[in-house]
């Protein structure tokens, strides 16, 4: 696996360490919210009203109206209930995690809670009893709702699951949940990191997709870290479990993010900045759609702006014509590396014709 270095934040491009220049398709960062000008004056007036961070637990005695603002307008972008900010998505994940049983409990009487953890599931939604799981989204999902539907009404069950696969990019059918009996204690916990500000109208996510499967309990977390360049989680449920969890030892005794950054979030939303970014890289998608040759070189999914191969030539063959992918081990260091091409909303259309041009060029050459 080749490393390289830089001192500098890429974008539509990237120096390395040793000078080279290489375009960047890469990387979490859809909306290209790392050079967004926009973005790095709402984060002076947010470092100028709120400082560099904030050293307390969300719950002291005194409480910053940053957080109530962002978490509001957020549940209002996504359709949910309620939100709440926490430090990372990772850690959103895990707060969930430690509370889940407690959550159970409190609605209902089970004498037995049974965990389904779906294949290539993200490390933030390992939680008690965790095995990996080697089938297909499909066969797991089946024999998930199979497995429900015939146990007794005196065990609960917690579906933990990304919403997009990854690193090699799934789309998986939600809708065979909808199969289960309201009858049923059932929680569905859903990781959305890879889809929050791109997939749903406006890049809103999965919240209201998800929202028409009834009969289950939906949670839904995120790093805001990737396409909304919030370093920052988010949990999205109904009222009641997030009062639930902002009750949490381990909701009070974390760190939250740094408030200028939710001020930032609040602008975002509030002057529709990210309604234009997602727009700007839907249309990049399909530029560059257009462009690339059908066939098997890629696994992709519509209206997502990550292209997969396991053919770790194709990482070198790009390289050699200066531009930088990512091929690395995830999440395990004994994973098989993944090829991931990553459009931005930063790309040109001269960056796009030069990625299809060396694809093709790779396609000829196999």
């Amino acid at each position: 696996m080749s490393i390289f270095k830089t001192n500098k934040l890429p974008g539509r491009t990237v120096i390395s360490a040793a000078n080279e220049e290489f375009l960047w398709f890469s990387g979490t960062d859809y909306l290209g919210l790392g050079h967004n000008e926009a973005f790095r004056i709402f984060l002076k007036d947010g470092l100028e009203a709120y400082g560099n961070h904030f050293g307390s637990s969300r719950n002291n005695s005194l409480q910053l109206v940053a957080y109530d603002e962002a978490e509001e307008l957020f549940s209002a972008f996504t359709g949910a209930p309620s939100a709440i900010m926490v430090s990372s998505g990772m850690w959103a994940g895990q707060l969930v995690m430690k509370e889940i049983e407690n959550l159970v409990h409190s609605r209902s009487e089970a004498e037995l809670i049974k965990y389904h953890y779906a294949p290539r599931v993200h490390p933030a939604l390992w939680g008690n009893y965790f095995k990996p799981e080697n089938k297909s989204w499909k066969e797991w999902s089946d024999q998930v709702v199979y497995e429900i539907e015939s146990s007794s009404l005196e065990t609960a069950h917690i579906i933990c699951t990304d919403a997009i696969g990854s690193p090699m990019v799934e789309e998986f059918d939600f809708s065979i949940f909808s199969e289960l009996s309201p009858s049923q204690n059932t929680w569905l916990i859903v990781d959305e990191s890879h889809a929050l500000g791109i997939a749903g109208q406006d890049g809103c996510g999965f919240w209201k997709n998800l929202n028409q499967i009834s009969g289950v309990n939906k949670i839904v977390l995120s790093s805001l870290n990737k396409a909304l360049g919030i370093p920052g989680g988010v949990i999205l449920s109904d009222d009641i479990t997030n009062s639930q969890l902002r009750r949490s030892p381990w909701f009070a005794g974390a760190s939250p993010p740094a408030p200028a950054y939710m001020h930032v979030l609040k602008m975002m939303l509030e002057t529709s900045l990210y309604t234009t970014l997602h727009s700007a890289l839907m249309q990049n998608i399909a530029y560059f759609e257009q462009k690339i040759p059908a066939g098997n070189l890629f696994q992709r999914i519509n209206a997502y702006p990550v292209y997969c191969s396991k053919n770790p030539a194709l990482f070198d063959h790009l390289l050699e014509n200066k531009i930088m992918a990512s091929c690395f081990s995830y999440p395990m260091p004994t994973d098989a590396p993944v090829t991931r091409i990553v459009v931005s909303a930063l790309h040109q259309k001269e960056d796009l014709d030069k990625l299809a041009e060396v694809c093709k060029l790779f396609i000829s050459q196999d």
